[in-house]
């Protein structure tokens, strides 16, 4: 049943929380965003069973760091493709040989990293909200190291104000300061701060990203509001391959649970493996 918590070890022995629909369906394994979970990103806003009803098994675990996985602290528990590899993992434990994988933000930029030595895990890749570490830089090392020290302090308004929309208004100090204690609220924020400094780790270059495009078939889908549109149209300018649908009016907190993003999703899908079932 989808509503058991269950967990399994990962190969460095952190606990990870997983729900598995179980059947027949060809599956698909689903790897949501920094500060989310499964039922934050995918359960409530409904993706996962708009899916699970068409038929699909639906797969979905909770990052390291976050929901009712282990929250280890420190760079070291998050480092390199630590993250994706409890992905991997996963399908190992469940004895699954390939699934789709429906990646979100964070959960997108571990994907593309791991998948790179796991190629042969993947029937397709689906990237939510995010495009990949392709276009890293200093200034977002830089950028992302000042977010873990805050985070650090107990406070996460560096990185709400770089999730939003650049043409919008900012917030006011105390819109910030109420935005950030709503967002870090059941959250261990020096577990969150160890991740943002793991994240230069999943950099790789362009032209590794259009070898594993070249390789599993990759969907890109991204809000018209998101700031991180530019970025995908940028990787559908050198990666040919890469089919990119965009959501008119979707925010990158939105996104994922619009009907555009379920039609989109569940139609790339179907092209690239048949139901089973």
């Amino acid at each position: 049943m989808w509503d058991d918590d269950s967990y399994f070890a990962a190969s460095d022995g952190v606990a990870i929380h997983f729900q598995d629909a179980g059947g027949p369906g060809v599956p698909i394994l689903f790897v949501h965003g920094f500060t989310a979970s499964i039922g934050g990103q995918w359960g409530r806003p409904g993706l996962i069973a708009g899916l699970r009803e068409k038929g699909w098994r639906t797969i979905a675990y909770d990052l390291r760091g976050h929901g009712k996985s282990d929250r280890p602290h420190g760079y070291e528990a998050y480092a390199k493709d630590r993250m994706g590899r409890d992905g991997i993992d996963l399908l190992d434990h469940l004895n699954i040989d390939k699934a789709h994988i429906v990646a979100y933000s964070l959960g997108a930029h571990i994907m593309v990293h791991t998948l790179q030595g796991h190629k042969d895990r993947a029937l397709s890749l689906c990237l939510g909200g995010s495009a990949g570490r392709w276009d890293w830089t200093d200034k977002l090392t830089q950028a992302v190291h000042a977010e873990a020290d805050e985070l650090e302090t107990g406070s996460i308004i560096k990185h709400i104000l770089r999730q939003l929309p650049q043409h919008k208004p900012r917030p006011s100090d105390d819109e910030l300061r109420q935005l950030s204690i709503k967002k870090l609220e059941g959250m261990d924020a020096v577990a969150l701060a160890g991740i943002k400094r793991a994240m230069p780790d999943h950099a790789i270059t362009k032209e590794l990203m259009i070898s594993l495009a070249r390789t599993i078939p990759m969907l890109g889908f991204v809000g018209t509001e998101d700031p991180q549109l530019p970025i995908f149209r940028d990787l559908a300018g050198f990666c040919e391959t890469l089919e990119l649908v965009e959501i008119a009016g979707a925010t990158h907190g939105n996104c994922p649970g619009r009907q555009e993003t379920l039609s989109a999703v569940d139609g790339f899908l179907r092209k690239h493996g048949e139901r089973m079932g």
